[in-house]
């Protein structure tokens, strides 16, 4: 089931104000560990109203997680008595995202259910609730797992550089999972001189930073790709991009460099260092 903009016809705590207090923050956390083989997911899910916990306590509702991953059509659901998971996802058997949707839900009926926490707009009314019927709608997480965590700082995780026969000028491919830069033949057999391709500053300073800027301008339709996702994803979780409007248009330059851990400086600096007997002007 797809949570995002689900509407029931009796209310559930999770869903805008039905039930009141709504969920906390950390109303649900994760924690991945990986080996070979496997991910395993630890998964704790929290909320704060005693009529549904008395519910679950007479085992009649229980916390359900169900994942999926829509490119491999896996579909799995657990089923306990107890807001903890540990779920083993074995690596073949996923490819790209896995989504996660977490809930309470009635496993018996429970003719006439009534909720202290029920908004004021509810009042005086109950629902016959019957098994499957959601008490409590977890926000939904997600993993992909084709991106590799492991190297998310370096530019090549999400970009290439490559040789192309059917462009006359250098040209950016953002439709796939990585972001390409497309160089004609001769730029390409330019760019592989040895000088040439041990000049990164320079390279992350233009060509780089050129094809990241063009990419993020267009990422809004792009989003299922690996290098979308990436990008999404360092945003959400590196300390450094805490603004919310960081893809606003008259963001986007800056963002692009700070993605890339400040081209220019990095450019300068070598710059100085390759002619250090230059006086200064």
């Amino acid at each position: 089931m797809n949570s995002n903009n689900i509407s029931l016809p009796y209310p559930v705590l999770g869903i805008s104000d039905d039930v009141l207090p709504t969920l906390p923050d950390d109303a649900v956390q994760f924690e991945l560990t990986a080996d070979v083989r496997n991910y395993t997911f630890k998964i704790d899910l929290k909320f704060d109203n005693l009529d549904i916990k008395h519910l679950i306590e007479s085992k009649k509702a229980a916390f359900s997680c169900e994942y999926e991953c829509s490119r491999t059509m896996m579909r799995c659901c657990k089923i306990s008595l107890e807001p903890h998971f540990s779920i083993v996802i074995p690596r073949n058997a996923v490819n790209g995202r896995i989504n996660f949707n977490c809930y309470v839900s009635v496993k018996e009926p429970v003719p006439g259910y009534c909720n202290q926490g029920f908004n004021p707009d509810y009042d005086g009314f109950t629902f016959d609730m019957e098994p499957g019927d959601i008490l409590v709608l977890f926000p939904q997480f997600h993993y992909d797992a084709d991106i590799r965590y492991d190297k998310l700082q370096a530019a090549g995780s999400f970009m290439q550089i490559r040789e192309s026969n059917l462009h006359e000028q250098v040209f950016f491919d953002i439709s796939g999972n990585k972001i390409e830069i497309l160089l004609p033949p001769e730029h390409y057999r330019l760019y592989c001189n040895p000088i040439v391709k041990g000049a990164a500053e320079i390279i992350h300073s233009s060509l780089v930073l050129n094809a990241l800027t063009y990419a993020l301008l267009n990422i809004e339709n792009h989003k299922q790709t690996t290098w979308a996702k990436t990008i999404y994803y360092r945003i959400e979780n590196e300390e450094e991009f805490s603004k919310t409007d960081l893809l606003e248009p008259s963001n986007i330059p800056g963002l692009a460099q700070r993605l890339l851990k400040d081209p220019y400086r990095r450019l300068f600096n070598t710059i100085i260092i390759s002619a250090p007997n230059q006086s200064e002007e």
